[in-house]
Order: C-alpha cells, then structure tokens, then sequence
C-alpha cells in the first residue's frame, strides 16, 4: 500500500502558526534554512498572534538549537530527532514561544510547543467570549483544540453547530420585528436562512453565503487533512460574525453613556434654574 507525500510546507509562518501537532511537512532547503540560519544573522520577521500581548504582533527567531553536529550547515542531509527554535516577541523580549521539531530528510514535523497552538489560537479569539453564548464559546473552544492536535472532522462539527446557532440566534433577536414565520425559517436550507437576515448580517458573510455548505461536506465527505485545510477559513467567517457582534455591542454602549450624560446635563441644568 502506497501512502500519499506529506503536504509541501509552502512558508515558516503557516507551520509555526498554524501547523497541528505532528503533521508532517515535505520542504526545501530555503524554507528551512529561514528558519535555522539564525546564528548567521537572519533577522527574518513572522507575522502571528502573541498570547503575551493578547494581540497580532511580529516575531523574530532569536534562538535556534541543533544537537545534533554531523551536517549541521548542510540542512539537506541533517536528520534530527528533536530541534528547537525560539521566537520573541518584537513588542517584548519576555514574550517567547518555543517550538521543537523531528527532521529526516526532507519532511519536518513539529513534535512540541510552548504556550501550546491550542492556548495561542484560544487566546486570539478570548475578546469574543464575552459576546458569546456559555454553548458556543465552550464549543468553539473545543473545535480549535481539536484542529490544534490534528482532529479536522471534530473540530468541524463543532465549528458547525456554533454556526447554526449564531445564525439561529439572529432570527430570534429579529424575528418580532421583521414579522418572520417560525415555521418557514427553520424549514429553509441555510443559504436561504442567510438571505431571509441579510439585513442583520456581516456582508462578508452574505456574500459568502456558501460557507455552511462548506462545512456540512467537511463533517459528512472530507477526510482529515481536508478539514484542517479548511479549519481556519470557517474559523474566520465565525470570528467576522462575532467581530460584528462586538463592535454593535460597544456601539449601543457608547451610545447608551451618551445619553446617560445628556440626561445628566439636562437634569443638572433643571435645578440650577
């Protein structure tokens, strides 16, 4: 039985941030010498979220060990079972994260981390919980650990319900006054459920429309590997809703001070006269 190549690993910034747990990777020599060719001076610059900052930020790799001597220059012909590499934060030079990895040949795996993928990728979407229902912020917690260690059909049930529900929850807030039928809301496919709140939807999501479709065939036809290729896209268009979520929520609360402080003015004003 033949067994399909590893994925090429196309830059150093997908497998620090976004690579699970023991996926292998087949490479080239210029992306993994990006990544191990500190000591000679690379100042190369990645993009990634940091749960020190609890924001997007940029990293450097400041620190990179090879235990193993034999080959250490000639990358294509190094194997090692267990390489480490550090970046730090530009903002913070206490904000590391490091990262351990197994290379035979040409395929590289990451074997360890720290913080773990799942505390980084839980950590970027924590400002939305509070928008959140208690359901869906515990499992939209579950589905992105799942996809950090690899499990891509989990996590996209998970990342599915949380989306029936978000789009459940705005019919409901809306229902009463745009005089929606229950019965014809929760009859319909949910493209046509997206169309009927387009008003009261992000319009990267109406536009996009087809997203759902796209998750159900991950939970019932793709494998594995297919899910986790798609894990971030669908992650992204929930977060785009609960980003839209969050900013409405602050408007009506700066608004909701705004008046607060009118009627103070007004009342103040009454007594002095």
């Amino acid at each position: 039985m033949t067994t399909s190549p590893p994925p090429e690993l196309k830059n150093i910034q997908e497998f620090l941030f976004e690579a699970p747990l023991y996926k292998k990777y087949s490479t080239t020599s210029a992306v993994l010498r990006s990544l191990y060719t500190i000591s000679a001076g690379n100042s190369r610059r990645i993009d990634g979220h940091c749960p020190y900052c609890n924001r997007s930020s940029t990293f450097v790799i400041t620190k990179v060990h090879v235990p193993n001597p034999e080959h250490r220059h000639d990358i294509s012909r190094r194997t090692c079972l267990s390489e480490s590499v550090t970046i730090t934060c530009a903002r913070s030079d206490t904000h590391k994260i490091m990262y351990f990895f197994r290379k035979i040949d040409m395929v590289v795996e990451k074997i360890g981390q720290h913080p773990s993928l799942a505390d980084i990728a839980n950590d970027e979407v924590a400002q939305y919980r509070k928008t959140m229902a208690k359901l869906d912020a515990q499992e939209f917690h579950k589905a992105i650990g799942l996809a950090a260690h690899g499990v891509g059909v989990g996590s996209f049930v998970y990342l599915r319900r949380v989306f029936e529900r978000l789009i459940t929850n705005r019919f409901e807030e809306f229902k009463s006054a745009e005089g929606w039928d229950n019965s014809r809301f929760y009859a319909a496919r949910m493209e046509d459920k997206i169309t009927l709140l387009q008003d009261h939807l992000p319009d990267f999501l109406v536009r996009n429309r087809k997203i759902y479709s796209i998750l159900s065939v991950g939970v019932h036809a793709l494998d594995e590997k297919d899910c986790l290729k798609w894990f971030d896209v669908m992650k992204q268009s929930i977060l785009i809703i609960l980003e839209d979520d969050k900013k409405k929520k602050e408007e009506l609360a700066r608004r909701e001070l705004f008046s607060q402080a009118i009627e103070r003015f007004e009342a103040k004003s009454e007594n002095s006269s």
